[in-house]
């Protein structure tokens, strides 16, 4: 169950806020149904589930497949003495929708005791008018409850599929060392997306205005994302490649260590270089999105822009919530895995002060690979929004938020650090001749 641990974090979190979304916009309609106030919060709810919803589905996905490559060995043992490939599946998926069960409980509790507080800030703020009432809402926690459980069934599904179509040999071999030819369905999965991108795109560029230019940019910005996630473990290894440059430079033991590590198990790479993708891209798209905004907004609506900086505010708490935990969940579920390659290597001469330099530049790979990714995106983002934003807007990069995102970027690092580095501290602790039995 300690692998599970991860699950039951995200999915608490992905259903205290979906729980705390749907009640709000519950307990709106039951106050002013059809009005303005609800139109008002769809508006504002749809904004935040598009981007928070989001990077917690994807984290949720992203952590039981970590968990399942990490049960590599486990499935093939089984496999081995005799259990089917529907036994195998059954008994991992059944087990992930066990914990997403208890972690949406969890969450629907807690996202229906922030209802008051929340509810209260928003008409504080003059987000909404007065008059909803924080009464308990089983829509909302309906909502939070099963959103975990339909997610993580079909991402534990795509999880283990790569194990039960390997033979019993191959993958108790593949559990030692990645296979490297490329996953096929995520591949098919990319190249959907990116068509999809295509079309939203196309759609958005048949309307005029500045605000459907916006608009169109962001939805490209956040296909583009998903298929980045999806493309991470085919072209990890040459960006962990350019990435462990440094270490390769630097240090000639451990960072050669760090590099080759990080070139043999891609698919750790990208799974700890996913969330820091999804941080660094969902927070720079908000942040520019809300900068252009205000530019295109004019001097006479000081409410509008009050308004804009108010709901920029409640969309990028939840968001830098979910994506810290995230990556730290992450980063501590993967390294903490590693503790018989770590006590091999003690047991074979290297100090803890080497092992812990090793992971500082494994630590860089993953952070420079999950920034590269989400950099990629923002650049076709903003080139985009350029065109699009040009007859309403003609210096879009005048306006943009260097310094905040320069500050995302650094926020992303510096997690990524802690969470590769304060795991492995832990784990060298550990008895290296107890941690190989």
């Amino acid at each position: 169950m300690g692998q599970y641990v991860g699950v039951l974090l995200v999915s608490a979190m992905s259903a205290g806020l979906l729980t705390l979304l749907a009640s709000v916009l519950d307990n709106v309609h039951r106050a002013d149904p059809g009005h303005r106030a609800e139109r008002s919060a769809q508006s504002l709810l749809g904004l935040i589930g598009g981007t928070s919803g989001f990077a917690t589905l994807l984290l949720v996905a992203n952590t039981l497949a970590l968990v399942a490559q990490q049960r590599r060995t486990e499935i093939g043992a089984l496999r081995v003495i005799g259990a089917t490939t529907g036994q195998v599946r059954a008994q991992i998926v059944s087990e992930a929708a066990v914990v997403a069960a208890l972690g949406g409980v969890v969450g629907a509790a807690g996202g229906t005791a922030a209802l008051g507080p929340v509810l209260d800030w928003l008409i504080d703020h003059h987000v909404l008018p007065s008059g909803p009432q924080p009464d308990f809402s089983p829509v909302g926690f309906a909502v939070g409850l099963l959103s975990t459980i339909v997610i993580a069934i079909p991402a534990a599904l795509a999880a283990v599929r790569g194990p039960l179509r390997t033979g019993p040999v191959a993958v108790l071999r593949e559990a030692a060392a990645e296979r490297r030819t490329p996953a096929i369905g995520r591949a098919i999965a990319a190249v959907a997306m990116l068509l999809l991108a295509w079309a939203v795109w196309d759609r958005y560029g048949r309307k005029s205005g500045a605000h459907e230019a916006l608009n169109g940019a962001m939805a490209l910005c956040l296909t583009l994302l998903v298929a980045a996630w999806l493309l991470l473990p085919l072209v990890v290894r040459p960006v962990a490649a350019l990435s462990a440059l440094p270490g390769r430079l630097l240090s000639r033991c451990t960072g050669r260590l760090a590099a080759a590590n990080s070139a043999a198990a891609g698919r750790r790479v990208a799974a700890m270089a996913g969330p820091v993708l999804l941080a660094a891209g969902l927070s720079t798209m908000l942040l520019c999105g809300n900068a252009v905004s205000h530019a295109t907004v004019t001097a006479q609506n000081a409410l509008q822009q009050e308004n804009n900086d108010v709901g920029m505010r409640i969309l990028m708490t939840p968001l830098i919530v979910c994506a810290a935990l995230g990556i730290l969940n992450t980063l501590l579920l993967a390294t903490r895995q590693r503790r018989r390659e770590f006590a091999a290597l003690r047991l074979a001469g290297s100090t803890r002060a080497q092992l812990l330099r090793m992971l500082g530049w494994e630590s860089v790979v993953v952070v420079l690979s999950g920034l590269l990714a989400a950099g990629l995106v923002i650049v076709v983002f903003l080139a985009g929004l350029s065109k699009r934003i040009a007859p309403y807007l003609t210096e879009v990069p005048a306006v943009l938020p260097w310094a905040d995102m320069a500050q995302v970027a650094a926020g992303c690092a510096g997690l990524g650090m802690l969470g590769v580095l304060v795991p492995g501290v832990l784990v060298l602790r550990v008895n290296a001749v107890r941690a190989v039995e």
